[in-house]
């Protein structure tokens, strides 16, 4: 914890990249936590982000205070517009003291930063008495960019993934009944989170063969056209009264034109995640036709890649509906997680030799990543200390050189 605490008042920077080569000691992912409550303190939070309006928000609210009976009057009713609890919550409550946009997102990091660094040392943890090699750092570095420190931009999704995938790994791998309520209060920060945590009730309570749910999976990889007009209307008569709103208005004409729109950009943009699907699908698909038997018999494996998998064939689905490219991304961060266990458990020469010629494939999806997160990490964030910051409110993104 000393360590930590130093390299906070130094550079929060530096003890970010200094974990990861010290990730063996104790202080390493309190490191990795300070570094994004940090970045959340000074990151830049451009109009067309939502971090925007969620400070938009905080100065409203902060110049026109509501009860707090008005205020819970908007949660789960006619009236009311608001279906989530953490961030109105607590951009309510941040709204009673300052409206200081940076505290919040300090605030917003200090959570967020907790669930992002504790998974990431959920896979060191799997290493036990075994080295990082280069192919595992890949795989790892991986996980860590799908959902990077950046995307606090968009807390509210993002943080709920973040729980999810903590709950859930805590659930099945650490075989701990405490992850599934953890799991299930994802929904609690995302509506939509409603989706994920149905799945996993329902690999609880149906067993699906292993043929017939990778036929899906591969399936649901190969789908190029679905009707979004009929995904809306088919969840819209499920879900509940309060969500039908927000489900029409992500699967409208409209929202699919201009998330069609939103999509377009150079070339890598288009590619990158492409690049990680298809790592993804070979990587899988060796494991199930190298080592399918030597799965079924150890349980706790079997249950984590059969959720996987079925998370996964949810998302290439979801993926053809603007917004639903969301779950593909969760569902990713639980395939990495058991590409890496399954690297670091098993000893497949194939498997491995699979991950050694399809590096390049991960290192185009990492580069890309890091280049995108220069969108809202900013010169004080890499440069400076909290004592600077505080004095220094100079939110210029280095991706401002780079244009």
């Amino acid at each position: 914890m000393k360590n930590t605490f130093v390299f906070f008042l130094l550079n929060p920077f530096l003890g970010f990249i200094q974990a990861f080569k010290h990730y063996k000691d104790n202080w390493a992912k309190n490191s990795v936590w300070v570094f994004v409550i940090f970045y959340g303190f000074t990151m830049s939070r451009p109009e067309e982000k939502d971090s925007s309006r969620y400070v938009t928000k905080l100065h409203d609210l902060y110049a026109a205070p509501i009860s707090w009976e008005s205020f819970t009057n908007n949660f789960y009713s006619d009236e009311g517009n608001t279906i989530d609890v953490y961030q109105p919550l607590l951009t309510y409550i941040v709204s009673l003291v300052t409206d200081n946009g940076n505290i919040l997102f300090a605030l917003f990091g200090l959570v967020y930063g907790y669930f992002y660094s504790r998974n990431i040392w959920l896979l060191f943890g799997l290493l036990k008495d075994k080295y990082m090699n280069w192919s595992l750092w890949v795989i790892l570095i991986t996980f860590i960019c799908v959902l990077g420190f950046w995307e606090l931009n968009g807390v509210r999704m993002w943080t709920a993934a973040h729980i999810f995938f903590y709950g859930v790994f805590t659930f099945i791998e650490k075989e701990n009944k405490k992850g599934l309520m953890i799991a299930v209060s994802s929904v609690l920060v995302h509506f939509s989170f409603v989706l994920p945590v149905s799945i996993l009730i329902f690999f609880l309570v149906v067993k699906l063969p292993w043929k017939i749910l990778y036929f899906i999976f591969i399936a649901s990889f190969f789908v190029s056209e679905l009707n979004i007009g009929f995904i809306g209307e088919f969840f819209s008569n499920i879900a509940p009264e309060f969500l039908v709103p927000k489900i029409k208005s992500y699967t409208s004409d409209v929202y699919v034109e201009v998330v069609s729109e939103g999509s377009l950009g150079n070339w890598y943009i288009q590619y990158y995640t492409k690049m990680l699907g298809w790592f993804i699908f070979v990587m899988i698909s060796t494991i199930y036709f190298s080592s399918l038997s030597m799965l079924k018999a150890d349980k706790k494996f079997s249950s984590f890649f059969i959720f996987t998998l079925l998370f996964l064939s949810v998302g290439n689905v979801m993926s053809l509906v603007p917004s639903g490219g969301r779950y593909l991304i969760i569902a990713r961060l639980f395939a990495m997680a058991l590409l890496f266990l399954f690297y670091v458990k098993y000893e497949v020469i194939i498997y491995k030799r699979w991950v050694t010629l399809l590096t390049p494939m991960l290192l185009f999806f990492i580069i890309v990543s890091i280049r995108a997160s220069l969108e809202t990490v900013t010169f004080v964030t890499v440069l400076a200390n909290p004592i600077l910051a505080v004095f220094i409110d100079a939110p210029i993104p280095i991706d401002t050189l780079i244009k």
